[in-house]
């Protein structure tokens, strides 16, 4: 599975492991669902289908300190925001495959469109310098250490202010932005 994973704009297989994602997203908003409803039935989610002792006193010791149900509205929200992501990833790719953002290799490293996690990811074969670190913060790139790169979000926002960082140009020395699709431009109405 390749949930919480790299996944390449460029891989063949880009739209199954989306999809992937998505299904694991859609079950663990049925279970938290499920469990909200247990609880608001018996006031406890001991007891609860397929949630451990272990976990359902956890649960239970949430409610009791911090909050009215096991699942606040706030975990709904985020994973529902997250599948609307991978869906609208898996649209661009279905309607049109040019039209997907490209990674790129530079002396040091890769830049990797990691569409799962909806990030742009710089990858360098040694740890930057201290300056090179000091430059990406100022681009807007944050140390992601799960992910074991830096990284910020997919937009032509981040690709712009990658063009600004001189050791992440493409090997054959373009500028990020201009390695992506250029997107056709809309035929203005005449006024």
């Amino acid at each position: 599975m390749s949930y919480n994973s790299v996944i390449r704009s460029d891989d063949p297989n880009a739209v199954a492991l989306l999809n992937e994602n998505i299904d694991h997203m859609q079950e663990t908003l049925d279970y938290m669902k499920m469990v909200n409803d247990y609880f608001g039935q018996y006031g406890t989610v001991v007891g609860c289908p397929g949630v451990d002792m272990d976990t359902a006193k956890e649960l239970d010791a949430r409610v009791n300190d911090e909050q009215e149900k096991p699942y606040p509205d706030k975990f709904f929200i985020d994973n529902r925001s997250r599948i609307n992501t991978l869906q609208r990833n898996i649209n661009r790719i279905e309607d049109n495959l040019q039209s997907l953002y490209q990674g790129w290799r530079f002396k040091g490293g890769e830049a990797v469109v990691n569409l799962a996690n909806n990030r742009l990811q710089l990858m360098f074969n040694e740890k930057p310098s201290e300056k090179q670190i000091a430059v990406m913060k100022t681009r807007g790139f944050r140390w992601a250490s799960k992910a074991q790169a830096w990284q910020s979000a997919l937009s032509p926002r981040t690709f712009a202010a990658a063009d600004k960082i001189d050791f992440i140009k493409s090997i054959d020395g373009k500028k990020p932005s201009e390695l992506q699709p250029q997107t056709p431009k809309k035929n203005a109405p005449e006024r």
